[in-house]
């Protein structure tokens, strides 16, 4: 069967196409419980969840018992649910219990399998996807954190949540995606509904929020706004940010803004390749408005510079926001130099805004 995203399953399971297997693939647990409690939801009716609905873990389910749980059938609804969380946990014979079931099928029973696979490739995995309609539950990336903010923000909680605002949101709460939905929550109880959420309303309802953002603050470093992301930067790492996490963040964005070079197409070429033009789509002009400030030499240079600033650190030769504040001055005086920067260390060339 073929690979479903979230909003493909909701509306498949909205359309009444109910019943069968499911092969859940996550790593996030917000994502992954989100994701069975709408399948439960669409197959179990009122109070029947506590009657139809087995909830088991693959590390502590011997076969037997998991055998018993799919060939009970349903008792006050037309469907009886069988979920099995860590799937990767299971024993060899309990992996056999669940192709069985998977490769047949049984009038009122779902089963809904989820797992990290991470990159095994083992057969168990591919008879899954071939037996179950898979639902791959990608956890967003850093970089595409705000775009997932903006996404969740309207589609589950009717706002419209500025970038800026998400960004913000985002360098305050982290990757925990279950409380940023909080958050959002909040937010939502907070504005008037189909209110714009912009940075003052997020400061308001959320409380302690830092005042530089990661994206943000890449975003002037892509720009050759290095005079202010210098600035910046000793906000940024007193937030908690580390230097090896922002010389990461800059190098992936330095390389989509070089293959914006080669146009637009280009770009979402890439994002589509690696499933991040979902969250990313907006951005890619962004990056193309950026690569009209470089040109393919120079993004090489700061990229070799960055590199460099990388190994300084994890070397142990100079201190992480001295590498990275000479990897950023090196940066800057590349648009006097017209190369690679070779001013002396620790001096700023006149940048290239």
């Amino acid at each position: 069967m073929g690979q479903l995203t979230y909003e493909q399953l909701r509306a498949r399971l909205d359309r009444g196409k109910l019943g069968g297997s499911y092969f859940l693939i996550a790593e996030d647990e917000f994502l992954r419980d989100e994701a069975i409690e709408l399948i439960a939801g669409a197959h179990l009716e009122g109070g029947s969840v506590d009657f139809d609905l087995d909830q088991l873990t693959g590390s502590e389910v011997e076969a037997s018992a998991l055998a018993a749980a799919l060939g009970t059938p349903p008792m006050l609804s037309s469907y009886r649910v069988v979920v099995i969380r860590d799937g990767q946990g299971l024993v060899p014979s309990a992996r056999s219990v669940v192709e069985e079931a998977a490769s047949g099928s049984v009038e009122g029973r779902v089963l809904v399998l989820t797992a990290d696979i991470g990159r095994s490739k083992a057969k168990f995995w591919d008879r899954l996807r071939k037996a179950c309609h898979t639902v791959s539950l990608k956890t967003p990336q850093a970089a595409e954190l705000p775009g997932w903010l903006v996404k969740r923000a309207r589609g589950v909680h009717g706002l419209e949540l500025e970038t800026r605002a998400a960004q913000l949101l985002a360098a305050g709460i982290g990757a925990r995606l279950g409380v940023l939905d909080q958050e959002l929550e909040k937010l939502a109880n907070f504005v008037e509904p189909s209110r714009r959420v912009g940075l003052d309303e997020v400061r308001a309802a959320v409380g302690a929020l830092p005042q530089v953002d990661r994206w943000s603050w890449i975003d002037k470093v892509a720009d050759r706004r290095i005079g202010e992301a210098l600035v910046d930067l000793p906000d940024l790492l007193d937030s908690g940010e580390s230097a090896v996490a922002l010389i990461g963040a800059i190098s992936e964005s330095l390389l989509r803004v070089g293959l914006a070079l080669e146009g637009q197409n280009a770009v979402v070429r890439v994002l589509k390749r690696d499933g991040a033009y979902r969250n990313l789509g907006w951005k890619v002009k962004t990056y193309v408005r950026q690569a009209r400030r470089w040109n393919g030499e120079e993004i090489e240079s700061a990229l070799t510079e960055l590199f460099h600033a990388d190994r300084l650190i994890k070397s142990g030769g100079l201190a992480p926001r001295s590498a990275l504040e000479e990897a950023l001055l090196r940066i800057e005086a590349l648009g006097s130099n017209g190369g690679r920067g070779t001013g002396p260390r620790g001096k700023a060339g006149g940048g290239r805004g």
